[in-house]
């Protein structure tokens, strides 16, 4: 039963083991003045609720105006207009060209209330980003400058990934709630209670239906308006996922299961393996996990039927829970707790290559045109070759890998562990210049810190 409830928050260590997606500029004078105006009567104006305030945090705002945004996009795929699950699209390859390769710069960076971990991956949407924090803040940052437009607070820290339309922007927190907020002021639109934990990412399914799942196992479809109830169904464990594709939605489970249910709630099929298994990844092909007993599967959208399944891992401790990526050249890469990348045919499941490392890969690589960006729990970020797997360059993070990598605009983005998030750039063939878009937000005003 969906309970209007906060839960009370759970240690860090608690958190971190629970953890586990471009429409034209406005233009037009009279537009931009309107939204000045609009954002200014909402700053006004609001209903002064705690859980409501809003908080404008000091962040760098060193400016890159010698940074040109390509024209160009990344394995022939374009930044989504909405963003309407964690990473974009349901391949989980969060890059959009083209490749940065050394030497990397920073452009600019963040710190978090009191060095708390990144575990959220950003959304974006028209050169703004939307990523949380275990701080308890959802922040909205220029993704060219990271100037801090706004931030909502909540009470307990945050790892899914949220979700955007040309509105809202959606989220789970860990105090088990879902939030709405208003992508221009961030001031809430509605929230609603799960009963437990969301560690869950958040999608948005039918353009009008808000998906998300709690600790407990159970999935819930959300009005997108009101944030009520449409329906809600159950799988067992701590959701995952999940990976949107056409009308249907693809979750997994920690307790090892991967189920598909349409707009109307109706469970299509559901597989249960036994083991731990990864979120889920998805193409036109079929559906890709991981699992803990060291093995990858692919499996039919129409009914979970198995294409393949290779194992990966050998060792005692078998395990696989990166979430796998659907890259170019028919490519699905995945990282491995015993310290490896591991490229397979996403035909046949048959190995291309493999990359040792110095420590965990718990997250999701990158991959561009011809390059791969992964961040390690050796502290440091590699740059591979996407075809062979021979690593090009790594880059310190300054902490343990805390969010999967995102490439949008030749600038690349992660957080760690130990609080900071940071967009760096690299060297970039641009042929021609291209006029610099500002993101589709109203400038900043002055107001104190709360």
């Amino acid at each position: 039963m969906i309970l209007e409830t906060h839960l009370q928050t759970e240690n860090d260590t608690h958190i971190i083991q629970n953890r586990g997606n471009r429409q034209n500029m406005i233009i037009g004078i009279t537009l931009i003045f309107t939204l000045i105006i609009l954002f200014l009567l909402s700053t006004v104006g609001g209903s002064g609720k705690p859980d409501e305030a809003l908080q404008v945090l000091p962040g760098d705002s060193t400016q890159i105006d010698s940074l040109v945004p390509p024209d160009t996009v990344s394995a022939a795929m374009e930044l989504p207009d909405l963003w309407l699950q964690a990473r974009g699209y349901s391949h989980g390859n969060a890059a959009w060209g083209p490749d940065i390769i050394p030497p990397f710069e920073t452009v600019w960076s963040i710190r978090s209330n009191g060095g708390r971990e990144f575990f959220s991956s950003p959304a974006i949407r028209e050169n703004v980003l939307y990523f949380g924090c275990n701080d308890g803040l959802l922040r909205a940052v220029n993704a060219l400058n990271g100037t801090i437009l706004w931030s909502f607070s909540t009470v307990c820290g945050i790892c899914g990934e949220p979700a955007v339309d040309s509105n809202s922007v959606y989220f789970g927190g860990q105090d088990g709630i879902i939030y709405a907020l208003d992508r221009m002021s961030g001031s809430k639109r509605w929230s609603t209670g799960l009963g437990y934990h969301v560690f869950c990412s958040v999608g948005i399914l039918a353009d009008s239906i808000i998906l998300s799942g709690n600790s407990m196992g159970k999935i819930c479809a959300l009005r997108a308006r009101d944030g009520e109830l449409l329906w809600d169904g159950e799988i067992g464990g701590t959701v995952l996922g999940p990976a949107i594709i056409d009308s249907l939605a693809v979750f997994s489970s920690e307790s090892g299961k991967i189920a598909v249910f349409d707009t109307e709630g109706n469970k299509l099929w559901i597989r249960e393996y036994g083991r731990q298994a990864s979120s889920p990844s998805a193409d036109s092909t079929g559906i890709y996990a991981g699992f803990s007993d060291g093995s990858v599967r692919k499996l039919t959208i129409a009914g979970g039927e198995l294409l393949w399944e290779t194992d990966i891992v050998d060792n005692s401790a078998r395990c696989v829970l990166a979430r796998p990526v659907i890259a170019g050249n028919n490519i699905v890469l995945i990282g491995t707790n015993d310290s490896r990348l591991v490229a397979l045919n996403s035909s046949n499941g048959n190995l291309l290559w493999e990359q040792e490392f110095e420590n965990w890969l718990q997250l999701p690589p990158i991959a561009g045109d011809s390059c791969i960006y992964v961040s390690c729990d050796d502290q440091r970020l590699h740059l591979l070759d996407l075809n062979t797997g021979a690593k090009l360059d790594s880059l310190e993070m300054n902490g343990y890998s805390g969010t999967a990598p995102l490439l949008a605009n030749s600038i690349l983005y992660y957080g760690n562990s130990s609080g900071d998030f940071i967009a760096i750039t690299g060297t970039v063939e641009i042929e021609e210049e291209i006029e610099e878009i500002s993101p589709e937000i109203i400038p900043e005003t002055e107001v104190t810190d709360q």
